[in-house]
């Protein structure tokens, strides 16, 4: 069987990037999506395959380290792959690399299935990997993935609108676009070098994302609330 590991390229081009010509962190989320998604057609698990199961796939953490700066104009080379799914969950690496094969960005990312019918969470060996598993891990050690973070007096808040056009075909707000939510919130005059994002409940079209910031000795934290659901949770490392 062939190995679980797809590559592809990407051209960064200038939607991608910030006012500096940098890559966004929205736009890394994206481009592991796209990878992601192919791969898992690829391995007969794709978002078709799913649904003939009554299955989908939704994304409950997503963590990547920027190693190294990616601007506008570059060609990246993107990797990825399945690890061995736990009794419930499943993680999926990523990396992001140059023409030198110089390490970019790492990323590492946990999913889950649920039932088209109820909503709720089903057993992960319901679906089927076609391949043998890649023998590779930048994450040798178990994935801490819990983000426990409360802010009662933040230094920021931040309302945003959901818009059709930040939807997915799940209909809900995609996960790549809450960075960008973050990322307008802030006169954009950080660098982002780390990222770690746990997605708790969905936002849909025409509800309001009401963000809270603020900053902690790990990070610049936030949280988002769709009325009094919490929504996501994110801790972002940046220096000036």
């Amino acid at each position: 069987m062939a190995v679980m590991l797809y590559e592809t390229n990407f051209y960064v081009h200038a939607v991608d990037t910030d006012l500096k010509d940098k890559i966004r962190p929205a736009s890394v989320l994206s481009y592991f999506q796209d990878a992601a998604s192919v791969n898992a057609v690829e391995l007969g698990v794709g978002y078709h395959d799913l649904l003939d199961l009554n299955l989908y796939w939704v994304i409950l953490y997503e963590e990547f380290e920027i190693l190294k700066d990616i601007e506008w104009g570059e060609v990246v080379r993107a990797r990825t792959w399945p690890k061995s799914r736990t009794r419930l969950e499943f993680e999926r690496e990523y990396e992001l690399r140059n023409n030198q094969d110089e390490l970019l960005v790492k990323g590492i990312s946990t999913w889950c299935v649920i039932s088209t019918k109820t909503r709720k969470l089903e057993r992960g060996d319901s679906v089927i990997f076609k391949g043998e598993y890649y023998d590779y891990t930048n994450y040798p050690e178990k994935l801490n993935r819990k983000i426990k973070i409360q802010i009662t007096e933040p230094d920021m808040t931040y309302d945003y609108k959901v818009l059709y056009t930040d939807l997915d075909h799940n209909l809900h707000l995609n996960n790549a676009k809450y960075l960008d939510v973050i990322y307008n919130m802030h006169a954009n005059d950080k660098k982002v070098k780390k990222v770690r994002i746990s997605f708790v409940n969905e936002a849909h079209v025409g509800e309001t994302l009401h963000i809270l910031y603020k900053h902690e000795e790990q990070g610049d934290c936030y949280i988002g609330l769709v009325g009094s659901d919490t929504c996501f949770m994110a801790i972002l490392e940046t220096e000036e």
